[in-house]
């Protein structure tokens, strides 16, 4: 029982540390755990409780990360044609092309 909510607990943790991948690498081993029966009946309400707070944290992460996509596409699209001027004061128009990473 004391590895198993340790695996969670180190799940929780990774997430904290933007860190998804490990995330996912101790929720699997927890689901492996899960499913051999080796999780103790008398701690699943505790279990749940963990997990609860992983998929919360989970959600926070993806809405985040989708809120930083659209902030993101909306500097893209109001810099596009950014203004600017010369020591004489004529505008030049710069054109901002779309050449970034798609990381996200």
């Amino acid at each position: 029982m004391i590895k198993t909510m340790h695996l969670i607990e180190q799940a929780r943790n990774d997430l904290l540390m933007f860190q998804p991948e490990q995330a996912l690498t101790k929720l699997e081993e927890f689901e492996r755990h899960l499913v051999s029966g080796r999780v103790s009946k008398e701690c699943l309400e505790e279990y749940k409780i963990a997990l609860r707070d992983i998929q919360t944290l989970a959600a926070a992460a993806r809405d985040g990360v989708a809120a930083v996509q659209q902030q993101l596409t909306e500097i893209m699209t109001l810099s596009r044609s950014l203004d600017t001027y010369d020591r004489e004061g004529r505008k030049i128009g710069n054109r901002i092309s779309c050449q970034h990473e798609q990381r996200f």
